[in-house]
């Protein structure tokens, strides 16, 4: 049997180069600029594929000089090579930024970027903000799943390209529809109070006249200021609005209120703005009764000192306030570094939802003690002072006659408390932004009903869908202040 050499170590390690630059190098066969479809800003390049299975993603990158090396140049985007079975396929002009696959839109994660099948073989995006009138060197690289480029791209040949499309500015929205509903406010407005005039004036209440004059404007600017702009997002809750065809939505009914009502997150988020509210109230108003009681004592010594240093939350702005705890609370931050430890506080769901709560808490404690305080310097001292001679206790006192006297205070602050943590967006929004996340396209773990909101209409762009949680925020506040104002009285005096 005859016996082959072996090939020399050089010729053999030059055999294997070869090999898997043949299997890995033939990723990208071909770049090119659609020339036809450039527009203002915006330049779209097309790539040909021809083996994308080791593929994780393809980078574009950019610069106004020639490169070699991707050190030399900026990331511009980049496009996943994923399983797409399970993604949807965003209609042209619905991105920001469009992308086909083999001639058809490509499917999108929920983050919005673009998603290609292993077995297409051709796709294309459009690159925008790019400036006009200014050469640019592009280059699109395939990435494996170690984050490495593939074999024969270390060597880059950038093509060069431009745009010369000058700016087209869309004709301006038609606004007499919005000029219409708002003039026929003010004329039924208007016509309202010569009526109640005229009222006025046969029933013989000639000093009643002047007080419409008084009125009229508040009311004319409370309602195109604050009652149009409720009535037209209600109206978008029934649309199918979304930022990429502004002015052009259309009535779809109640189809983003099912799609609000059977997402996965909105229990979740529900359950949690409740906890939220309810926490945030009960502490305010029991510690703020409780320092109000210090405070208001006779004999205590510095009470300026006191509510000068309790103040102080309340009277800092707020964002302050809430960027330094933000600050304190981080990895680095003061109350690891006091401990010693690296404890990652907002990374995790329970401490970063309780933490938020104790925020929350802090802020809002001045304003119920300087309200309750108030209220307990309002009660008249020689009830207490007949009670202690009939031998009644301080605990008794507080439960039999304070209490009582307060209840005109508590009941409507705490309604107002309840409303103003349900929709206290600014805490939140400062310090975790919604996270800890829990799953994609979710409520995060620290978010309550406005934050996602917030991130519904202006991370995804869906703003009949924001609407319709906005609107079934509003409902859920009006049946809880219906139930109450019924069952505690609030709106009702003392007797």
């Amino acid at each position: 049997m005859t016996r082959i050499a072996p090939l020399p170590p050089v010729i053999a390690g030059l055999l294997f180069f070869l090999l898997s630059l043949s299997v890995n190098a033939g990723t990208l066969t071909e770049v090119r600029v659609v020339s036809e479809a450039q527009k203002y800003r915006t330049i779209q390049i097309e790539v040909s594929v021809t083996d994308a299975r080791d593929v994780d993603r393809y980078e574009v990158w950019f610069s106004e000089q020639p490169f070699r090396t991707l050190t030399d140049a900026l990331l511009h985007s980049q496009v996943q090579v994923a399983d797409t079975s399970r993604l949807e396929r965003v209609p042209e002009g619905a991105a920001y930024e469009d992308c086909w696959e083999d001639g058809l839109p490509t499917h999108r994660d929920p983050f919005g970027s673009p998603v290609i099948s292993p077995a297409a073989k051709r796709w294309s995006c459009q690159l925008t903000g790019l400036i006009p009138n200014t050469d640019y060197w592009i280059a699109v690289v395939a990435v494996d799943y170690s984050g490495q480029l593939l074999s024969g791209q270390d060597s880059l040949s950038p093509i060069k390209t431009r745009t010369d499309i000058p700016d087209q500015l869309p004709a301006p929205p038609d606004t007499r529809p919005v000029l219409s509903i708002l003039t026929s406010i003010v004329i039924c407005l208007l016509a309202l109070f010569i009526y109640l005039r005229r009222q006025d004036m046969r029933s013989g209440k000639a000093s009643a006249n002047v007080a419409h004059a008084y009125v009229a404007p508040a009311l004319i600017a409370l309602a195109v200021l604050s009652f149009y702009p409720i009535v037209y997002g209600i109206w978008l809750s029934f649309t199918d609005a979304h930022q990429s065809r502004l002015g052009q939505e259309s009535f779809i009914g109640l189809t983003n209120f099912v799609e609000v009502f059977t997402s996965p997150g909105f229990g979740r988020v529900t359950l949690f703005t409740i906890i939220w509210s309810v926490a945030n109230v009960t502490a305010h108003v029991g510690f703020g009764l409780m320092l109000a009681l210090v405070l208001t004592k006779a004999h205590l010594k510095g009470k300026l000192f006191y509510r000068t240093i309790l103040l102080m939350p309340w009277a800092i702005p707020a964002y302050i306030s809430i960027l330094a705890w933000k600050g304190i609370l981080q990895t680095d931050g003061l109350f690891n570094n006091i401990l010693g430890t690296e404890i990652e506080l907002l990374s995790q769901v329970t401490s970063a939802q309780v933490l938020v709560i104790l925020v929350n808490i802090w802020l809002g404690i001045p304003f119920m003690m300087m309200s309750l305080s108030g209220a307990l310097m309002a009660i008249p001292g020689d009830m207490y002072e007949a009670a202690d001679l009939d031998g009644v206790s301080k605990w008794d006192q507080f439960i039999h006659l304070t209490l009582p006297n307060l209840k005109s205070t508590i009941t409507p602050l705490s309604l107002l408390g309840f409303i103003w943590s349900f929709n206290m967006f600014t805490v939140i929004y400062l310090i975790t932004r919604g996270n800890p996340s829990v799953d994609f396209g979710q409520p995060g773990a620290t978010d309550i009903l406005i934050t996602y909101v917030y991130d519904v209409a202006f991370d995804y762009g869906r703003y009949g869908v924001a609407a319709a949680w906005s609107v079934i925020i509003f409902l859920m506040l009006v049946a809880f202040s219906w139930v109450y104002v019924k069952k505690t009285k609030a709106t009702e005096a003392v007797a």
